[in-house]
């Protein structure tokens, strides 16, 4: 678990690096966050794990960012945030993009799947000579981070309210369970994208709504969490592996056991949540890992609202 730095408050006492995050914690609570202009300054204390700290280190160009992540915001605060990133017209290029807020030299464009010799050689070019931030590029940004925090503030109407602190006391059991209400929907995205569908094999086909009570959620699960589950409750996946994959990977749990590919899509029907539910349930009183813990308390919520919708649910795959 990264260090939880801080919130700079005192805005007459701001540097250039304070202002992001002092603005971005008026719009909820920041659960970590680094704000790094330079390699240099990447540390593994400052990230959650050690896959998000190798990903920062492999970001060689994109300085100054500001990563971070709010405790459960309502999705439409993500929205207005992304939007009012998406608009700002100063003397530097700002986006958002996978947890983070960086600046550029002009808007970026992401890449698109490789599909030609020639882009897989460029692809491995770049891979063995990454590009490096231009210094002076680098200072004009640290200039214009105050610019952009203002301009954030006001278009998200933060003008006069406070920066809130996080309590790690809400990652505990308890914690999470009291965060936010049992059907209120919040971003916490995982490695699957999850729908609420009465038919949810057909709406995985045709995106389209198979009932008046279909819904997406924005609250997931990842793979590192719900690994983390599997194998508290006692997954064996190399002895799994060796006996040629068949039944359930932890036979007592058989629905919770289906979601384990983050390239598979996984289904569940509505005549199976209560039993899927059940399972979840049963679960929640063996698991003491905080990552299986939080896995467990957005499934459990996903399947009391299938459960109250009476539909079933579709786990997207990447």
């Amino acid at each position: 678990m990264s260090a939880v730095h801080p919130v700079p408050k005192d805005r007459a006492a701001l540097s250039n690096r304070d202002w992001l995050p002092h603005v971005i914690s008026k719009l909820g609570p920041l659960e970590w966050w680094t704000f790094v202009s330079s390699s240099a300054e990447i540390r593994r204390e400052d990230y959650p794990s050690d896959f998000g700290y190798a990903l920062a280190k492999q970001d060689t160009w994109e300085f100054p960012r500001f990563c971070f992540s709010l405790f459960r915001p309502k999705p439409e605060v993500m929205s207005s945030l992304f939007t009012a990133v998406e608009q700002y017209a100063g003397g530097v290029v700002w986006a958002m993009h996978e947890g983070c807020i960086g600046a550029w030299p002009a808007k970026p464009t992401f890449m698109a799947p490789i599909t030609t010799d020639e882009e897989r050689r460029r692809f491995e070019e770049v891979a063995r000579n990454p590009p490096q931030a231009d210094p002076e590029f680098v200072k004009g940004a640290m200039i214009d981070a105050p610019k952009f925090s203002l301009y954030l503030e006001e278009r998200l109407g933060l003008k006069g309210k406070p920066s809130l602190d996080f309590d790690p006391q809400w990652l505990t059991r308890e914690g999470l369970a009291a965060s936010r209400g049992q059907f209120e929907d919040y971003w916490e995205p995982g490695d699957w994208s999850v729908f609420l569908a009465l038919k949810p094999k057909e709406f995985a086909k045709t995106s389209e709504p198979t009932s008046a009570s279909d819904r997406p959620l924005a609250m997931g699960v990842g793979m590192r969490e719900q690994n983390a589950l599997l194998e508290e409750l006692g997954a064996d996946w190399d002895s799994y592996q060796r006996g040629g994959m068949q039944g359930p990977v932890l036979s007592a749990y058989p629905l919770l056991s289906r979601l384990g590919d983050i390239t598979e899509d996984t289904f569940y029907e509505p005549d199976e949540v209560d039993a899927l539910l059940a399972e979840y349930l049963r679960a929640q009183n063996k698991v003491k890992d905080i990552q299986a813990i939080r896995a467990l308390d957005n499934l459990i919520r996903i399947a009391r609202w299938a459960q109250k919708l009476k539909v079933g649910i579709y786990f997207g795959g990447q």
